[in-house]
């Protein structure tokens, strides 16, 4: 009861019983897998909560509190995201949605690397038909806004994709993680386009967001 699973398994493999470390690991996995099905449904329904009682754009100021007290910190460093070269952005992209229980597809061209994923998150999340969309609590944002990548419906966890990753990083004078593409419905995957060169951003990609292309480019 007081060791973790982890260490369970890491002990049975220096013991060499291979059978009880992968059990144990096993068991971690399923450990981890229900503490994040716990905390992005508390996020999905804090953020329904909020959209209900105070509107979407409440749900947007939210989404900009957290970036601003805690993503903006992480993405500052003494290098720059948009001067690491796309293969190393694409890969850190994909190390982070594999361990979120993600599945993940690469293909690429002279412009772009495309990530392809099986959200192991808020795309799950529309599978298994937990928005209201499909019957289920949670709320579906339906205002056309920069916060929905202007569409007119977009499940209300994925509005951090918008917020966190395109919307602020411009803001703080940097470049979006990745342009992306949050699936649309059930079975639908999350699209990453990781530009090799990030000033080459398409114009569509800013005017989504509610921003100008930059005149200098």
């Amino acid at each position: 009861m007081t060791v973790p699973a982890w260490r369970q398994a890491r002990r049975a493999l220096e013991a060499g019983d291979h059978d009880e470390a992968l059990r144990q690991l096993d068991r971690a996995v399923a450990q981890w897998r229900s503490l994040q099905d716990y905390s992005i449904n508390w996020i999905t329904s804090l953020l329904s909560f909020v959209g209900r009682s105070m509107g979407e754009e409440a749900v947007e100021e939210a989404l900009r509190a957290t970036g601003d007290e805690y993503v903006r910190a992480r993405r500052q460093s003494a290098t720059p995201w948009e001067s690491l070269p796309a293969s190393v952005r694409a890969k850190l992209i994909a190390r982070a949605m594999l361990a979120n229980f993600g599945e993940c597809e690469v293909d690429e061209d002279d412009e772009k690397i495309t990530l392809s994923f099986q959200c192991g998150s808020g795309g799950r999340m529309i599978d298994e038909g937990r928005y209201e969309s499909e019957g289920g609590p949670y709320l579906v944002l339906r205002e056309t806004a920069a916060r929905t990548f202007g569409r007119d419906r977009l499940a209300v966890y994925c509005a951090h994709c918008s917020v966190n990753n395109e919307m602020q990083p411009l803001e703080w004078g940097a470049q979006p993680t990745s342009v992306e593409f949050p699936s649309e419905g059930p079975g639908g995957r999350c699209v990453h386009h990781i530009y090799r060169d990030p000033g080459a951003l398409p114009d569509s990609a800013y005017l989504r967001l509610g921003k100008q292309p930059p005149e200098d480019r």
